[in-house]
């Protein structure tokens, strides 16, 4: 009778996490996903979509630091592909260093392009929060004329 080879344990070198680049391997190295584990990941920098996050990656891979993208909360769908808005990490220990090589280079602050991306959602739901004159006068006049008619067919009727 022939028995599955498949999932039977074979003791050697060949565990999970036994070349030290993922899984759970146990030791203080690595273990994490590709090296380095220095420390928790940091958000330094966010980018409005995957092409501008990966040119921010590009810059602090230039300078020697590696980084990783996320999606950012509330963006974390599959479905938008390489729309949406992007966060990228690095290491604590390199956070710094990211900050800097970024600075040289970045002209709006983070705060300004989280307001920018808001207006933009607004606009595309037809949010604009303020009401043009011309249409508010539109509006007022066909008020207006509804409330003669109204009072007009009173009139007539009384």
């Amino acid at each position: 009778m022939s028995t599955s080879t498949s999932h039977r344990d074979r003791g050697g070198a060949h565990k999970r996490g036994a070349h030290g680049g993922g899984g759970n391997g146990g030791d203080e190295e690595g273990g994490g996903g590709g090296g380095g584990g220095d420390g928790k990941l940091i958000k330094v920098a966010f980018a409005r979509n995957q092409v501008e996050a990966e040119m921010l990656q590009g810059l602090l891979a230039e300078a020697g630091i590696p980084s990783v993208l996320k999606r950012s909360f509330g963006f974390d769908n599959p479905d938008f592909l390489a729309s949406g808005p992007r966060d990228v990490m690095v290491n604590e220990g390199a956070a710094k260093r990211a900050r800097e090589v970024l600075a040289e280079t970045m002209i709006e602050s983070e705060d300004d392009e989280r307001a920018e991306l808001e207006e933009q959602r607004r606009l595309a739901r037809g949010e604009t929060g303020v009401v043009p004159p011309v249409k508010l006068a539109l509006w007022i006049g066909v008020a207006l004329v509804g409330a003669f008619l109204l009072v007009y067919l009173l009139y007539e009727v009384i």
